[in-house]
């Protein structure tokens, strides 16, 4: 009779950590994730959890450096919603999916306003130098390579975070999971093998 106990209890535990750790795997699942870029004179938020899924009908934010409302809208059947640059040196972004998952980013220029780039939208008409005053082709490609990197190092950080593989709770849970699991089947076993 206490054999038969020990064994119930050890397949109760094996079973609770075994639905444990799937439903911590499903929550992570459902973390959502916002990314925001410039392009010509519209900017992008592109929503999407972390299975993959779109971020469908969300409710899109977006708020001036001071905290001011600027405009919010909604995304559209695959997870995007588009909208013209505010002219602004920054924007946060912020993204509410269903459920309440909330997310927020900022999109920073680098100036007066939020343009391609980050560089001044200019006014002025004058026109570029003459020949004998022009930079070199090389320096010209030096620049904007340097601008480039500057530009897309946010992005590469980014882009390193998501494909860095840490260990979560739901890791952790489910290791401690799968080990009591096998203990219990070693105790069933070896019960069984005693019976026998």
């Amino acid at each position: 009779m206490l054999k038969n106990r020990l064994m119930n209890l050890c397949a109760a535990i094996f079973l609770l950590f075994m639905m444990g750790s799937t439903l911590v795997d499903r929550a992570d699942a459902h973390r959502v994730m916002v990314f925001a870029y410039l392009e010509g004179e519209k900017v992008h938020v592109e929503g999407y959890f972390a299975d993959g899924k779109k971020a469908r009908d969300s409710l899109v934010e977006v708020f001036a450096k001071d905290g001011a409302k600027v405009l919010e809208g909604r995304t559209d059947e695959n997870g995007l919603f588009t909208f013209p640059a505010p002219a602004l040196p920054a924007i946060r972004i912020v993204l509410t999916a269903s459920m309440g998952h909330r997310v927020e980013c900022i999109l920073d220029g680098a100036g007066d306003t939020l343009v391609p780039g980050g560089i001044k939208k200019e006014t002025s008409g004058a026109a570029l130098p003459s020949a004998e005053g022009a930079v070199i082709e090389d320096r010209i490609r030096a620049i904007v390579s340097e601008e480039l990197d500057r530009k897309l190092a946010p992005l590469a950080r980014e882009v390193a975070l998501l494909r860095e593989r840490r260990t979560s709770l739901a890791d952790i849970i489910g290791g401690i999971g799968y080990i009591v699991g096998l203990a219990g089947l070693f105790m069933y076993f070896k019960v069984r093998g005693k019976e026998g």
